[in-house]
């Protein structure tokens, strides 16, 4: 069996997936790549490769340098901003022979961008909070209380829920997009899925967040609900999603609302693993060129805590940008 070299683009501190991912493959050889050497899932990785900023003109050329040098078969990508700048290339890259575990252009941009992410579920009939960009027009439309959050946002940073109209603009040095939507009073659950490469379902499941700080799941617990389930599926299909997505609902008494996409592994996805949704089987299936079918079979209940690993060494070996994994831990 061949060995397959993964890049596990922008893996910031998602070691623990490149450890599923070899639980799935012990021969699999994953290089991590990441903006500084002080990246905490470089630990679990072969290889690293420092990057240029995603929003430098310089980013996807050294992205193709990574995957020609490193002779790359596979890429999952960890962050929101990165999924958007690797769709522009996906066609290349998958057109050299890499299987490209994250969506196109349109899908990504849909999911990023969430005043595109409204005007598709308008589309589509999903159910969603009723959206407008400008402010303005958000209070008259929609009305007190609103959710304010950046347009090209992620991980929960610069939200706000705004319950007077004197605080409903944002404060004047503050240059980002905002979209403003209704508060759904209900229960955040996430659904997760997993699409193969023509974006068909693979994997499903679903969990409550319990604690979460600065936009990070510290602790959760799945939830196996068939309404979920099928909801899940319907967004996959209508979505197309490849790869590992999370998704944002709002359950108000039954009724789903879709609150965003995320085109890419959730920081809950460790309580689906636990529960047997098994992602990274799934891809590795698939990057072998099997069609695996549709696994819904996840345990309900289960949950999942983080705890903090503390990590060092020599400053000497820091240099060296982790120069193995087993060295590096041992």
């Amino acid at each position: 069996m061949k060995r397959t070299k993964w890049l596990f683009s922008t893996i910031g501190k998602r070691g623990y997936i490149a450890d599923y991912l070899r639980d799935a493959d012990p021969l699999a050889h994953i290089t991590g790549s990441g903006s500084t050497k002080f990246t905490p899932g470089f630990t679990s990785c072969n290889e690293t490769a420092l990057m240029p900023d995603i929003a430098s003109p310089e980013y996807l050329d050294a992205v193709r340098r990574v995957v020609r040098e490193r002779e790359i078969n596979a890429i999952l990508s960890f962050t929101d901003p990165d999924v958007a700048a690797l769709s522009t290339i996906r066609e290349e890259l998958t057109a050299a022979g890499v299987r490209c575990f994250f969506p196109g252009r349109d899908v990504a941009t849909m999911g990023f961008d969430k005043l595109e992410t409204a005007k598709w579920t308008a589309q589509h009939g999903v159910t969603a909070p009723r959206t407008a960009a400008d402010p303005q027009v958000a209070l008259e439309r929609i009305g007190l209380p609103l959710i304010r959050k950046p347009r090209f946002g992620s991980a929960s940073v610069g939200v706000s829920v705004i319950r007077h109209a004197n605080d409903l603009f944002p404060a004047c040095h503050d240059e980002r997009d905002y979209i403003y939507q209704d508060f759904i009073e209900g229960e955040e659950v996430n659904i997760e899925l997993c699409g193969d490469l023509e974006g068909r379902p693979i994997g499903v499941s679903a969990w409550k967040k319990l604690l979460s700080r600065n936009g990070e799941t510290e602790l959760a617990v799945t939830v196996r609900r068939d309404d979920l389930i099928a909801h899940g599926l319907r967004l996959g299909e209508l979505a197309q999603v490849i790869g590992p997505c999370d998704v944002d609902v709002i359950d108000r008494g039954g009724e789903l609302f879709l609150i965003e996409f995320n085109m890419r592994f959730g920081g809950g996805y460790p309580v689906s693993h636990l529960a047997g949704a098994g992602f990274l089987e799934l891809l590795v299936r698939v990057e072998r060129g099997e069609h695996p079918p549709l696994d819904t079979g996840f345990a309900g209940d289960i949950f999942m805590m983080k705890t903090l690993r503390p990590f060092g060494g020599p400053m000497s070996a820091a240099e060296g940008i982790f120069l193995t994994r087993h060295q590096y831990r041992h």
